[in-house]
């Protein structure tokens, strides 16, 4: 069996900050507060469908923030009450991935950062950092692009299950939100039992990276049912050079399961369940990465 991924001729992105000042002249600003490199690539696209700007009382907004989550409660709160919602919205063809996205966000944090605002990803429903965007030309995935966090369940009490128990639960669900911008199906693992959620995450994570570079191609893509990651996918994904395991690939087994939604599941040769397999045949640093600190020379070129 195989999987086709269909790659659309353009994609779409956008960003929302939540600010009460008025924002005055935005290009202005994006020109004023970005580095030079990203300037310059942000007034190339000014007035384009590549960047787009709008701003809205929030009170009637085209943007429903209600369901944005983020780290800091009071990030959270501002964002609630703020007076006027600013869009960033980049319609770029595959060609432009993943520059494209990464000169909007860079631009809706400059917004952000002169307004006081707060930034809000639209493809994960989550709150940003405003901090440095980097280097134009240095793209990594793991830099808050993938809207995947760990449930909290067993920490909360929620999950009483034995830790020892391989298959003492099937608490955890996780989905990804962020790949659909780079013209990507996104990604799913169902039916995980707690104490393996963290290789679980990191399996989606080295899958994302695996399959980043077809964003920039449009059309359909066959893939073999069991998808092939390596030791490099998942320090990509980190922006990192060197290995992070030693043996071989490791194989995962791909299910469509919604229009352009694909499922991870077991090799269909492994003879037992999701959770031995999660947990008896991955590398032991996917059961402990949570975070990684990205190399910076050389820089990771756009689309992995």
């Amino acid at each position: 069996m195989r999987v086709t991924i269909t790659v659309p001729d353009e994609t779409t992105t956008g960003f929302v900050i939540a600010a009460d000042k008025d924002p005055g002249d935005l290009p202005t600003v994006i020109r004023r507060r970005l580095p030079g490199p990203f300037a310059a690539a942000a007034a190339r696209r000014l007035g384009t469908p590549r960047l787009v700007l709008a701003c809205h009382p929030a009170a009637g907004s085209p943007w429903d923030l209600s369901g944005v989550v983020g780290a800091d409660e009071d990030d959270t709160e501002r964002m609630r009450r703020a007076a006027r919602h600013i869009g960033v919205t980049s319609v770029q063809p595959v060609g432009d991935l993943p520059s494209g996205p990464h000169v909007a966000r860079a631009a809706a944090k400059a917004i952000a950062e002169a307004l006081c605002g707060v930034p809000v990803d639209l493809a994960t429903g989550r709150i940003l950092p405003v901090a440095s965007p980097g280097r134009l030309d240095e793209f990594v995935l793991a830099d808050d692009w993938l809207g995947t966090v760990l449930p909290p369940y067993r920490n909360s009490g929620r999950c009483t299950a034995d830790e020892d128990d391989i298959d003492g639960c099937s608490c955890v669900t996780l989905k990804t939100r962020g790949l659909g911008r780079f013209g990507l199906p996104e990604l799913e693992i169902t039916d995980v039992a707690c104490p393996h959620d963290l290789a679980a995450l990191n399996i989606l994570r080295t899958a994302a990276q695996r399959l980043l570079p077809l964003g920039r191609h449009a059309g359909d893509h066959t893939l073999p049912a069991e998808l092939m990651l390596t030791s490099t996918d998942f320090s990509t994904f980190w922006g990192n050079r060197d290995p992070m395991w030693d043996d071989g690939p490791l194989a995962v087994h791909l299910a469509e399961v919604a229009p352009r939604r694909l499922a991870i599941r077991p090799p269909a040769d492994f003879p037992g369940t999701l959770n031995e397999w999660l947990w008896d045949d991955l590398p032991p640093v996917l059961h402990e990465l949570l975070s990684c600190e990205p190399d910076h020379a050389p820089p990771n070129r756009p689309g992995g």
